[in-house]
């Protein structure tokens, strides 16, 4: 059990660390890409999006047993069609409620670590949100799915 605490410790402060010093936001790449036509911090994007990917399935064939109840997987009676659908309505909503408060999730994890209480009140309305949509919107979301 320690050594999860420690390397999930040792893995937040090096990417906490990267973070702040890279300046990276999710929101940022993607509007540079289509305002400035500037890819420099979509490049930074698509290696999150693929160190992601390989980390979660590195990790999904190490310990198969810890994905049995991973959040998207608790509602495993539905479809994956109905997984996906409900993952993109969640995705569409975070992504319009961080642009409206001007700043991605990312960034306000590494704002907040600087002692930003602007960002520390972004992120407590974010797992407020995370968990809204998982306890309530996602049971409603899954009833009209599955009435098709």
């Amino acid at each position: 059990m320690i050594i999860f605490v420690v390397s999930s410790l040792l893995i937040g402060i090096i990417v906490g660390y990267l973070g702040q010093r890279s300046r990276f936001c999710t929101m940022a790449a993607i509007r540079n890409l289509i305002i400035l036509r500037n890819t420099d911090l979509f490049k930074g994007l698509f290696g999150l999006l693929l160190g992601g990917t390989l980390g979660f399935t590195l990790f999904s064939f190490l310990t198969p047993q810890s994905f049995q109840t991973f959040p998207l997987m608790i509602k495993a009676n539905l479809p994956g069609l109905s997984i996906l659908i409900l993952a993109l309505i969640g995705g569409v909503g975070l992504g319009l409620f961080s642009t409206y408060s001007d700043g991605c999730p990312f960034r306000m994890h590494v704002r907040s670590g600087t002692g930003d209480l602007e960002a520390m009140a972004y992120l407590i309305g974010f797992y407020v949100g995370i968990v809204y949509y998982l306890f309530f919107v996602q049971d409603i979301i899954s009833f009209f799915i599955s009435l098709f």
